[in-house]
């Protein structure tokens, strides 16, 4: 729980949200939450460090470090399925194991053809804000474009949010092994509206997160007294967010990595 010292400015609109809605269910509006995952709930995407991993264990993938470095520059949504489909003839099992390697390590990044990949670890304010949220009861949501496996993965372990609330880029598996082909709706920009509503229905959310302007349609499935949360450094889905959103919700900026303020000014239970 934070302390009374330092209190981040979301912290207390989610109370004050919740102190206004609260014992009426939020006044008859949906208690539910909405979240992209990498670089949104956890600092570093956990789909690039299993395909990092992936790599450097020698797996003959069809997409190197680099050239996949380079899609993501010129077609962020083209690359991440790119990646997804490279894993072709990976066992699930693999992933599985992979996956759960990289969140239970210790280690800050990988070295991968040279370069550094970021080992995901938890955002420790949006790891706060989910636990506010369990407690208020929230059916909350997580879509990300990272391989549905290692998603599911890392929303379970590191938040603990059902598996059947949590989705990513599924590939058709056959014999326990990956293929090429993906399944639609493919969870990149305007589809994850698409898989959202597979998961729950056309209900509007009362928080909303991501950090990519390929998200700015996810945002837009806040209701109009809910709460939205641009995490990062992309000052353009903020300023778009501000343009397109109702001016009645409450838009709030946070760092994509807040860990050293918040070891310094307060304390998670």
């Amino acid at each position: 729980m934070f302390n009374t010292i330092y209190q981040p400015e979301v912290i207390q609109c989610l109370l004050e949200q919740e102190q206004r809605f609260g014992e009426s269910y939020l006044g008859g509006k949906n208690r539910i939450a909405l979240f992209d995952l990498d670089n949104t709930l956890i600092v570093g995407d956990i789909g690039e460090a299993v395909f990092a991993q992936l790599l450097i264990d020698g797996f003959p993938l069809p997409l190197t470090w680099k050239e996949y470095q380079r899609l993501r520059k010129e077609d962020p949504g083209f690359a991440y399925v790119e990646a997804v489909r490279a894993m072709e003839g990976i066992t699930f099992e693999h992933i599985i194991r992979v996956s759960k390697h990289i969140l239970q390590s210790d280690d800050q990044f990988l070295i991968c053809e040279g370069e550094h990949v970021c080992l995901p670890k938890p955002n420790l304010l949006m790891q706060e804000i989910i636990r506010l949220l369990r407690d208020w009861y929230y059916s909350i949501f997580i879509v990300s474009s990272s391989n549905d496996i290692s998603a599911k993965i890392a929303g379970s372990v590191l938040f603990d949010i059902p598996i059947n609330n949590i989705t990513g880029i599924k590939p058709m598996v056959i014999g326990k092994k990956f293929t090429r082909k993906v399944l639609e709706p493919i969870p990149v920009g305007i589809r994850k509206i698409a898989q959202y509503r597979l998961m729950s229905g056309d209900r509007m959310s009362m928080i909303v997160a991501a950090n990519s302007e390929l998200d700015l349609p996810l945002l837009h499935l806040c209701d109009p007294d809910g709460i939205v949360i641009v995490v990062g450094e992309n000052q353009g889905l903020y300023e778009n967010a501000k343009k397109e959103l109702s001016l009645t919700i409450h838009l709030h900026h946070i760092p994509s990595d807040p860990s050293s303020l918040l070891q310094q000014q307060h304390r998670v239970a």
